[in-house]
């Protein structure tokens, strides 16, 4: 009988290096949303943070969305979470600029107070998930153990210069949503709620 016990317990310590850590991937994302509340190219379906134990400067997020569409102009889609009661976020703008179609942000996100900078990322359109590469210099520079809290998202369709300016967010997409039944906007989770902390791990 002690045999079997040791034997189950090198078992799982080689299967299950992991037990004890919550490592969200897309298998156990931070942030299920429920989708066919806005139209596919920006129904949020979930989001997740990662790291990379060989890239402890990176942090990653991923968000996968229902129906990507790589041709539709003015999509945004964001992610915010706060470190040290600072807020930060990671966005992507995809076809506002005919020759920078896709544009990949992160920095901090106070409303009064912005820094954001370029940075790296990848829009996979068969899977349909977003990844940014975010520099953690650029994020408030989390050390192993801290906790980013307060994480929600958005993604949303601007129709051209009266869009820029904010009406789509109010006029349009009620009548759009009256004409066509479905939202230019999405919120993951619902507006006002939050989905699961990160502790960072690097």
């Amino acid at each position: 009988m002690k045999k079997i016990i040791i034997s189950i317990l090198i078992t799982g310590f080689f299967l299950f290096p992991s037990i004890g850590l919550s490592i969200p991937s897309i298998d156990d994302p931070q942030i299920i949303d429920d989708t066919g509340d806005a139209f596919g190219y920006i129904d949020i379906e979930s989001i997740w943070f990662f790291e990379d134990e060989n890239n402890p400067d990176f942090l990653f997020v991923s968000m996968k969305i229902a129906d990507p569409s790589e041709f539709t102009f003015q999509q945004t889609f964001a992610f915010f979470w706060t470190h040290k009661d600072v807020q930060y976020s990671c966005s992507l703008h995809l076809g506002f600029d005919f020759f920078e179609w896709k544009k990949y942000r992160a920095g901090k996100y106070e409303w009064e107070d912005q820094d954001v900078s370029m940075i790296n990322g990848s829009y996979n359109f068969n899977s349909g998930i977003i990844t940014w590469k975010i520099p953690k210099t650029l994020i408030g520079n989390p050390q192993a153990g801290d906790v980013l809290t307060d994480t929600w998202s958005n993604a949303f369709r601007r129709l051209g210069v009266i869009g820029r300016i904010g009406f789509t967010r109010t006029i349009l997409d009620q009548v759009i949503y009256q004409i066509l039944g479905n939202s230019m906007w999405d919120y993951a989770p619902e507006r006002g709620s939050f989905g699961n902390d990160y502790s960072i791990q690097y």
